[in-house]
């Protein structure tokens, strides 16, 4: 028998921020089927569901605990919104960044999207929680005021020196 992946879930306080949202919603955009069309917001959960019940995937929380999957936690996560319209809101945020966090009751329906692409395309999912600075056009980022600062911005250490 071959041994299965473990995967961590992320926490929701990772999950739960402008760039991680913004990346997986660029990664939600660019979804396709294996005929290379672009998959539908109502193909996405049965996409998400051959994902997340592979028989070679293990689930653990950071403590290493099992992370258990019930047969609805997708369902509930959207809150049994059949239409699950709220996946077109998410892929509008591939073109232009959202301007606030996302709210915490979405921590479900981001945590299990991510854990989707951890299982299908673990190369993509490790590019969610990379922090970007999405503040100064110097850097190369976007020009929002309202977004995080990352370390590693010339602009961002130049103005920590200077204060």
């Amino acid at each position: 028998m071959k041994p299965k992946r473990t995967i961590t879930v992320p926490e929701p306080s990772k999950v739960l921020t402008k760039s991680y949202y913004h990346k997986l919603a660029m990664a939600v955009a660019e979804l396709r089927h294996s005929d290379g069309l672009y998959m539908s917001r109502r193909d996405v959960p049965d996409w998400m569901a051959d994902q997340l019940f592979r028989e070679d995937l293990r689930f653990v929380c950071k403590d290493g605990s099992p992370f258990e999957i019930s047969d609805t936690a997708i369902d509930e996560a959207f809150n049994d919104d059949g239409t699950f319209r709220w996946l077109s809101y998410l892929v509008a945020f591939a073109d232009s960044p959202p301007r606030q966090a996302p709210q915490a009751r979405l921590a479900p329906r981001l945590i299990l999207l991510s854990l989707a692409f951890w299982a299908a395309h673990p190369k993509v999912a490790e590019g969610f929680a990379e922090r970007e600075c999405l503040n100064q056009p110097q850097c190369g980022h976007w020009a929002w005021a309202y977004f995080e600062r990352c370390a590693d911005c010339p602009f961002h250490r130049k103005q920590a020196v200077s204060a």
